[in-house]
């Protein structure tokens, strides 16, 4: 009897070992769940509502989008493909009005590099205006020294004048002159001289 109370009371301490050790296991599971909701908590749960925020967004945004271009879709023109057609041509003519303004425009720089020898050959030409210039002073100078030359000339002019006056007088009394000789010495003429 002894040995069947001493094998029960072996059976007892195991299911007694056992039963403490399942309740330290119930203990360390309960410590987990506990550990587990606070970091569940603490960090799923807010990443949860952001992702939720996002999504949300997400969608919000999609659907105005999708709105917009609904939208925008109907209030096309339908005759759009026509006018897009016709603003090509436009493009088009604008494209080469554009390269023909290019070339005018290469020929006024042509034209303008032109100018600007031309210039360059006039500004040359005045700087020799300076010698020329300097050369017209000179006789400017020299013509104010002829200035007495040209009041002489006129006193001579004006002398001259007056014996040409003069002389006109004596040629005038000398045919007088002549005019009262002639008559006696043609008369001392026709006389018969020995000699």
């Amino acid at each position: 009897m002894t040995d069947a109370n001493k094998s029960t009371k072996k059976v007892e301490d195991e299911e007694v070992m056992i039963t403490s050790s399942i309740s330290d296991l119930e203990k360390m599971l309960e410590g987990v769940e506990k550990n587990t909701n606070t970091k569940f908590e603490r960090f799923f749960l807010p990443a949860l509502a952001v992702f939720s925020a996002i999504v949300i967004g997400m969608f919000t945004i999609i659907y105005s989008i999708t709105s917009d271009m609904t939208r925008l879709a109907n209030s096309m023109d339908p005759n759009m493909g026509g006018n897009m057609t016709a603003m090509v041509s436009s493009v088009e003519k604008v494209s080469n009005s554009v390269e023909k303004m290019t070339n005018s425009v290469t020929y006024m720089q042509k034209n303008f590099d032109q100018v600007n020898k031309n210039m360059t050959i006039i500004a040359s030409k005045l700087d020799n205006l300076d010698s020329i210039s300097a050369d017209l002073t000179h006789v400017s100078a020299k013509m104010d020294a002829l200035e007495p030359m040209l009041i002489n000339m006129e006193e001579m002019n004006k002398n001259m004048t007056t014996m040409q006056d003069s002389m006109q007088w004596m040629q005038r009394d000398l045919s007088i002159l002549r005019a009262s000789f002639s008559r006696p010495m043609s008369v001392i003429n026709k006389m018969p001289f020995p000699f």
